[in-house]
């Protein structure tokens, strides 16, 4: 076998495993199906081009070179319709592909005819070499002059408006193409009775290579795995040559057991290459998007950080707002009850008496907003003082809520009759939780009425506060606390315009004081009992 046929077979070889090679990744693919039908066109090319150079007689040789013909008319047009759809130009050159395919189909029909190929002779060192026909002539200008200059025009008017990675796949089709169709133009000087010889031929085998590596490249596909699959592919095609080219039984045997073996660990190793890279994709993907979603949750949370702050500072500055003019029109009360304006009549005395409790009422819920704001600021909102009388302290709460029981109709009791030891503690916030305890207690008790007492645990004071109201159910116990405390159905018919944030407010001072707050109950409509616990040094 001469260097030249063995070329054909090398190059058929090679353009049927890149054929399978690209289908196999994506039979879908417009781009890989006509890529197919390239290397298909150019298999049946050189595998004629191997049988022909390989015959002993004319009329194989002959054959031979008309069946090479049909493979070397249909490359110039699946190429063309290759580039057109890799440029994205269908539409526009939807009538010369047709064109194109209609011209290619005429030189077809002749193709075993003498106006195609008239024969074969002897040129140079060949032996059957083919003399081309009238028609081949025409089929020559059309395919390689024409139809490649044409379709090379069309790669670089696109690739001077395309992006940095389209211009890249470009060059790698525009060189595949001088490469392939130079190297093939070889073959036809001595058609034309020019004495040099298709070295060319060995150059067609980069055709294939470089417009699949130009496919497989921009179309995400790890390189790794092309790797792989090109060695894996390389190897076998090598093996398969080995096999066709055995001249003994021995040699045969041989190599069709070892081209068999290398396939099954071929296949394998594709297979774990590719489940590893998938694998490490997927890792790449899931930790890039996990990234992109801290960086969102960070922006996220600064805004919302932002808006807090922002929240927080109106909230103090319309507290702060409120309770200034709230604070001067109480002042201008207690001046007008002091006299100051002179003699009030008893009518409007009893307006501003009204008036007055209702300023009272607002300053208090001011203050408590103002707590709550503080709070969640985390800000320090009790300043401490040694010696305080908790006795003194409840003494106050009852003398003012007194009037509230006996307008309920239920009784409000202190006993706390013996001495008590004194406590470090802010008198105002303290008086204010404690009192809050105690109002709930009145508020949601219809009958019986509420019992408060002291107490010494060690070094522990105990406050207990015993109603016989509404009571709370174990669930809500655990809650109750809460900012976002819900009343139940019956405390809202107790009381409809409570708020519910008293005891909210009572926890967070009596925490400030480094004590506690809890309550127990058997239920509802079975009374509560509030403990307070505060330490005594």
């Amino acid at each position: 076998m001469s260097v030249f046929a063995l070329s054909g077979l090398i190059n058929g070889l090679i353009a049927l495993g890149l054929g399978i090679f690209i289908i196999w990744h994506n039979w879908r693919s417009k781009l890989n199906q006509l890529y197919f039908l390239i290397v298909v066109a150019i298999s049946i090319w050189s595998f004629s081009y191997w049988q022909w150079l390989s015959s002993n007689n004319s009329t194989s040789a002959l054959f031979w070179v008309r069946l090479l013909s049909i493979g070397s008319t249909l490359i110039p047009a699946f190429y063309f319709h290759w580039i057109v759809s890799l440029l994205g130009l269908e539409k526009q050159e939807k009538r010369a592909v047709r064109l194109v395919y209609f011209t290619v189909s005429l030189f077809l029909l002749f193709s075993f005819s003498n106006l195609f190929i008239k024969g074969v002779s002897k040129k140079l060192f060949f032996s059957y070499w083919p003399e081309p026909g009238v028609l081949y002539h025409f089929y020559l200008i059309f395919a390689y002059i024409i139809l490649v200059i044409y379709s090379l025009s069309l790669l670089l008017k696109r690739y001077r408006i395309s992006s940095e990675e389209k211009k890249a796949q470009i060059i790698y089709v525009i060189i595949g193409s001088i490469i392939a169709f130079g190297g093939g133009l070889t073959n036809f000087f001595l058609w034309y009775d020019i004495p040099i010889l298709p070295y060319g031929n060995f150059f067609v085998a980069l055709y294939p290579f470089l417009f699949g590596y130009a496919l497989l490249k921009h179309d995400l596909f790890s390189i790794r795995i092309i790797a792989t699959e090109l060695f894996t592919f390389t190897v076998w095609i090598i093996l398969l040559l080995r096999f066709l080219l055995s001249e003994t039984l021995q040699e045969f045997s041989i190599n069709i057991g070892l081209f068999i073996a290398v396939i099954a660990f071929g296949i394998l190793l594709i297979r774990s290459v590719r489940k590893e890279v998938l694998q490490r994709e997927k890792l790449e993907v899931l930790t890039k998007e996990i990234k992109e979603a801290y960086e969102v949750e960070k922006k996220a949370r600064e805004k919302l950080k932002e808006l807090d702050e922002a929240k927080n500072q109106f909230i103090m500055a319309t507290q702060h707002h409120l309770r200034t003019p709230l604070t001067s029109m109480a002042g201008y009360l207690d001046l007008i009850f002091g006299g100051t304006y002179g003699k009030v009549s008893p009518r409007i005395k009893e307006t501003l008496r009204k008036f007055q409790a209702s300023t009272n009422r607002l300053i208090k819920v001011v203050n408590e907003f103002l707590d709550i704001s503080q709070f969640q600021l985390g800000k320090r909102v009790i300043s401490l003082q040694p010696d305080i009388s908790i006795k003194s302290i409840f003494e106050e709460i009852v003398d003012e809520l007194q009037l509230e029981a006996k307008a309920r109709g239920i009784y409000l009791k202190f006993q706390g009759r013996g001495k008590m030891p004194k406590i470090k503690a802010d008198p105002g916030k303290l008086k204010l939780a404690l009192y809050n305890v105690v109002d709930n207690g009145i508020k949601y008790t219809n009958k019986g009425g509420v019992a408060i007492k002291l107490e010494t645990k060690g070094s522990k004071l105990r406050i207990i506060v015993k109603d016989t109201g509404a009571g709370i159910s174990k669930e809500d116990q655990k809650t109750l606390f809460a900012k976002l405390f819900e009343r139940g159905k019956e405390a809202k018919k107790l009381h409809g315009t409570g708020r519910g944030i008293g005891l909210y407010i009572a926890f967070h001072i009596i925490k400030a004081h480094k004590g506690k707050i809890w309550a127990e109950s058997e239920g509802r409509n079975k009374g509560s009992v509030f403990y307070v616990e505060l330490p005594i040094k």
